[in-house]
């Protein structure tokens, strides 16, 4: 057996605030080796479970938060920024059983939710593909799904459970903790939150060959309302972006490898030009 793991931060046991997301800030350490420890507990109840083999995807901010030291010997991990299929590098190599989600929130447009977002909270409100509202884990299963590959299992908060599942359907499911804000949470102790993970991956194993992945077929459109208008005027200036109002834009790609390249291109270009 073989697995994928695309790993992030905001929807981890103890983490509900901005200051805990980025390098330098208040208990980002703390937030690096939680997200580390759920990490290793999805692996090592994967292996006892019989995988072989697991590629761990790092897919928040720097792309560098999962402690590389601490990985076991039987798995691989996707570090830092651009990569082509974004939050799902590595999805593209071999042959998967299945993905796992870990970490994961409710997506931008969603009024509830911690930390929810979609892909850039600073730039993006709501991201539709082929006209359905997606948060990060629906791009991500659409991506897993080009490659046939479907998703197994989502831990997070209640709303990113509840919004995965209603999108994804009858797929595994850990609740790591219950939003009670978008920068506040009732949060198990850390021992129930491991217990909570490792009964989804579990779960989430013995839906192997049950769970469909969630696939577009091409041409697939995405559609993101923008933060601010001016955001929108600058994309309409490129061809191939068609602004539908003030702060919508329309992107065709003739598949979702085509609309993870242009996610990448507009969450990473601000990097490449500092």
């Amino acid at each position: 057996m073989r697995l994928y793991i695309s790993a992030d931060i905001e929807g981890i046991a103890a983490v509900v605030s901005r200051d805990q997301l980025a390098p330098g800030k208040f208990e980002f350490e703390s937030a690096r080796d939680w997200m580390t420890a759920a990490v290793l507990a999805a692996c090592d109840t994967a292996r006892e479970l019989g995988a072989e083999a697991i590629v761990v995807s790092d897919s928040h901010g720097t792309g560098q938060n999962i402690r590389a030291e601490l990985m076991p010997d039987y798995v691989e991990l996707v570090r830092s920024w651009p990569r082509p299929l974004g939050m799902m590098q590595g999805i593209e190599v071999g042959r998967y059983d299945g993905a796992l989600l870990i970490g994961y929130h409710a997506g931008g447009s969603n009024p509830a939710g911690t930390l929810s977002h979609t892909m850039s909270g600073e730039f993006f409100h709501e991201v539709r593909l082929n006209g359905v509202v997606v948060p990060e884990a629906g791009i991500s299963a659409a991506i897993a799904g080009h490659f046939g590959v479907p998703v197994l299992m989502l831990a997070g908060d209640d709303v990113a459970v509840a919004e995965a599942t209603a999108l994804l359907g009858d797929i595994a499911s850990a609740t790591l903790k219950t939003s009670t804000g978008w920068l506040s949470a009732m949060v198990p102790p850390p021992q129930e939150a491991e217990r909570r993970l490792r009964a989804g991956v579990r779960d989430a194993i013995g839906r192997i060959g049950q769970v469909a992945p969630y696939a577009m077929s091409g041409p697939v459109t995405l559609e993101i309302r923008l933060r601010t208008r001016l955001m929108a005027e600058w994309l309409a200036l490129v061809n191939g972006i068609e602004r539908l109002d003030a702060y919508t834009i329309r992107y065709r790609a003739d598949d979702m490898i085509g609309i993870s390249r242009f996610l990448m291109f507009l969450t990473s270009i601000r990097k490449a030009i500092e």
